[in-house]
């Protein structure tokens, strides 16, 4: 498999007012792709190894590039078995051609595996939808090569900085739509004018005082983005604005 990791060319970009940017695992899909694939085709140390992620001692990346290092005996039937079995959060679907007919960008910003992702959209008809994630594929001899092309300096949490996509495909006039569900969410979050949390990330929303619409699916998204594109089309949160600007003066 060759890694198709794409985003939008910015010039080509339609303008639009609001930007949507959407974790993957467990917020589109119902369960966590890569955590399947790791527990199916690889050794326990690819969770065991967390805990030092956890405690200071390793990155994402390097923890990530442990894990996918334990994986081996993984053929083309295995990883489409476990791609076909997964199923999409109710109304996603519809939630990806609302954006589209309303030319809104929706990006997948994910910190998981570029060559499920790949093959989930592609499966559910979404393949024109860009993604933002590591760029891990499956190999020929059954193991999973591994690079990090979106690490950010100064950024451990996530080993594709799911910040620096909002940082370089936004500009100051949008407005940030950001969903997610877990501990690798939270930092877009804060940036983010409008968030939708669901499971960690609602609770570590309301542990940080970040402003959020609780959601179970997609069609509840939808109808709430639907009425700030009535009623606010052009709403900024303060707070995020600037914690935008800090983090590229930082940068």
């Amino acid at each position: 498999m060759t890694n198709k990791n794409h985003l939008i060319n910015p010039n080509n970009r339609p303008k639009s007012r609001f930007k949507v940017y959407c974790d993957f695992d467990e917020t589109v899909t119902v369960h966590d792709v890569g955590s399947q694939i790791l527990a199916q085709f690889g050794t326990q140390i690819a969770f065991d190894v967390w805990s030092d992620f956890d405690s200071g001692k390793k990155s994402a990346a390097e923890c990530l590039k442990i894990a996918c290092e334990s994986v081996s005996g993984m053929d083309e039937e295995g990883f489409n078995r476990i791609v076909k079995a997964q199923k999409l959060k109710p109304g996603f679907v519809e939630f990806a051609e609302y954006c589209r007919t309303n030319v809104i960008d929706l990006h997948i910003d994910s910190d998981g595996f570029s060559c499920y992702i790949r093959e989930i959209l592609a499966h559910n008809g979404l393949a024109h939808i860009p993604f933002w994630t590591n760029t891990i594929e499956l190999q020929e001899d059954g193991t999973l090569s591994h690079e990090f092309p979106n690490q950010r300096e100064g950024c451990d949490r996530c080993a594709s900085c799911k910040c620096a996509l909002l940082l370089t495909t936004s500009d100051d006039t949008d407005t940030i739509v950001y969903i997610g569900d877990g501990y690798s969410d939270w930092c877009p979050a804060m940036m983010a004018d409008v968030v939708f949390a669901c499971r960690d990330l609602k609770r570590q929303c309301g542990e940080l005082g970040i402003p959020h619409h609780p959601f179970e699916d997609f069609f509840e998204a939808q109808a709430i983005l639907a009425n700030y594109l009535k009623e606010r089309p052009k709403y900024r949160r303060e707070q995020a604005h600037r914690r935008r600007k800090e983090l590229i003066i930082i940068e």
